[in-house]
């Protein structure tokens, strides 16, 4: 049951749609920004029987076309329908509801509309008109469908990086193993140490495409080390080799990954060609980020040899480090061994 104030507000409604003047409450109604109507439900097919002028711009309509007609000319092909179901029924039921609709204009283009029905009733409990008001909000439903565009193409991107990679990995694969042949073929030990070495270096890429991308295309250099390092300490047929890994997450750019894994491959194969032969041997690969780059050192317990400024592939490494704009320090640790420090800047692979 409306309040008595109520009551006096809804018929000074009922007056001004009848006169259209002189009413402070109803000129307010008019001159809101928010579109409305007032509906009648006592007269047959419950028509509108006030629109205000944002109503009118909203729509198209002039005040007379749209005067005495329900509200169901604003729908067309592909208003829902269920939608439609859910304030029919609560119009019926004289109750409140809210309800997005894709309404359509008088020239024939659509919007969305955010559609708020309220049953205004007397003191008595006689259902007496509805309020109906409707705010237009096209643009969230053109930003969600944005969105869904974006994430429809970010997911045909994401399948084909996966097809490629896929197919990478398997070229790759299909080379190593070659290779291998290859190697078992040859007599000659150098040229079995050369190719071992082109092995480990193709290892090192393929790591790149068994490991899934980051959400914005890069990579975790983490488990890139961790991917290098326990493969080619696999792959040396050594089981003396115990390998310790401390590795701090950081996420680098897709272009960084390729030369990164190059690096770690060289480093860790440098510390295990060095190693002490039938000796068991500590591997250690740590890595740290911060904001202004990062730190990856590779440390042998026991090295046989102290490698040549340009050779044993140090020229190789030395080029990678350089195309990373990083710096490589090499230095023996306290048990003997050696230790090999490599600072790449946050700003060049993107940690």
């Amino acid at each position: 049951m409306e309040s008595e104030d109520g009551w006096q507000l809804t018929e000074r409604v009922r007056a001004s749609t009848q006169s259209g003047r002189g009413d402070p409450f109803a000129a307010a109604v008019r001159a809101t920004r928010m579109p409305m109507i007032i509906t009648d439900p006592r007269r047959l097919d419950n028509p509108i029987v006030f629109a205000n002028d944002a109503f009118l711009a909203l729509t198209g309509y002039t005040r007379l076309e749209v005067t005495g007609r329900n509200c169901r000319f604003l729908q067309g092909p592909d208003t829902d329908l269920t939608e439609v179901a859910r304030v029919r029924d609560a119009i019926a039921a004289e109750r409140d509801i809210h309800a997005e609709l894709l309404n359509y204009r008088k020239d024939g283009s659509t919007f969305h509309n955010a559609l708020y029905v309220s049953p205004v009733h007397d003191e008595d409990g006689t259902l007496l008109f509805f309020f109906a008001s409707q705010l237009d909000v096209s643009d969230r439903y053109a930003l969600r469908d944005e969105r869904d565009r974006v994430q429809a193409a970010s997911d045909a991107n994401a399948l084909l990086l996966r097809e490629v990679g896929h197919r990478a990995r398997n070229d790759l694969q299909m080379i190593s193993a070659m290779l291998v042949l290859q190697s078992g073929d040859s007599a000659d030990p150098a040229v079995r140490d050369a190719l071992a070495v082109a092995i480990g270096r193709i290892d090192a890429l393929a790591a790149l495409y068994r490991m899934p991308p980051g959400g914005d295309g890069g990579h975790d250099l983490a488990e890139l080390a961790r991917e290098v390092a326990e493969t080619l300490v696999d792959a040396s047929g050594r089981d003396d080799v115990t390998l310790d890994l401390d590795l701090a997450p950081v996420t680098i750019r897709a272009d960084a990954a390729g030369p990164l894994a190059l690096v770690l491959s060289e480093a860790v194969s440098h510390a295990l060609r060095r190693a002490v032969p039938h000796r068991p041997v500590r591997l250690a690969v740590r890595l740290a980020g911060s904001d202004s780059g990062v730190v990856l050192r590779v440390e042998d317990e026991r090295s046989s040899a102290w490698p040549e400024a340009n050779g044993d592939g140090m020229a190789l490494l030395d080029m990678l480090v350089r195309q990373l704009d990083g710096q490589r320090d090499l230095d023996r640790d306290p048990s003997g061994g050696l230790r090999m420090t490599f600072h790449f800047p946050a700003k060049r692979i993107g940690a």
